[in-house]
């Protein structure tokens, strides 16, 4: 039997047209990063049956007389033959286990059940995904509607910052206080121009004599 032959067919392929069976097909899935792990899993494949009676392309009778070393009508008959012999077992209700492919059996209603060996089939090691960290490496920001390079932008945030001054605020500060004592000021004394100087009255004496003059 050529089962291995076809499987090394089938995974560089990616696919392979068995008539009277279908089309196995490897679908490709992307791959998938684990950060927890610091690592990035290869792409992964899926192994499927494809109902249909497409026959396998002249290339393929081709790749098998090269593997068999005949010809390639030879290669069609030996294929064939291959073909018939997994049709007569299913007929009989057996089933054809495909080492690396999956195992085939008689479905309901004349169909071919098909079970992958492996759900999920990984062909390459994942690969380390490491953060690499380029020192002065410079690369372009946009800031807004400008673009400037992270360099600049470094130099920008790193610029030492200007105290400000707050000389006005205490300026405000004391003239409010000023307008609040004259304004307490004048409403306890008035506006009268008197009220503004001293209203303490002051004594007068009269002048002790002196001198007295003789009768």
């Amino acid at each position: 039997m050529m089962y291995g032959e076809l499987y090394q067919y089938f995974i560089q392929h990616k696919q392979l047209s068995v008539p009277g069976i279908g089309t196995f097909l490897l679908e490709r899935k992307p791959a998938i990063a684990d950060f927890p792990n610091r690592i990035i899993n290869a792409p992964s494949y899926t192994i499927a049956l494809q109902p249909n009676n497409a026959a396998p392309s002249k290339n393929f009778f081709s790749w098998l007389s090269q593997v068999y070393h005949i010809s390639e009508r030879e290669a069609v008959i030996r294929f064939n033959d291959f073909v018939y012999d997994i049709k007569q077992q299913l007929s009989r209700g057996d089933t054809v286990a495909w080492e690396g492919v999956g195992r085939l059996s008689p479905g309901l209603a004349g169909e071919i059940k098909f079970d992958p060996a492996l759900n999920v089939v990984t062909l390459e090691s994942p690969v380390k995904a490491e953060k690499v960290i380029r020192e002065k490496s410079e690369h372009t920001v946009r800031v807004g509607e400008d673009e400037r390079t992270s360099a600049q932008m470094i130099e920008l945030l790193n610029q030492p910052t200007t105290k400000k001054r707050y000389w006005w605020a205490w300026a405000l500060i004391l003239g409010l206080v000023i307008i609040m004592f004259l304004g307490w000021y004048f409403s306890v004394y008035g506006l009268q121009s008197t009220s503004a100087g001293n209203t303490q009255k002051i004594k007068t004496e009269e002048p002790r004599t002196t001198y007295k003059a003789p009768s």
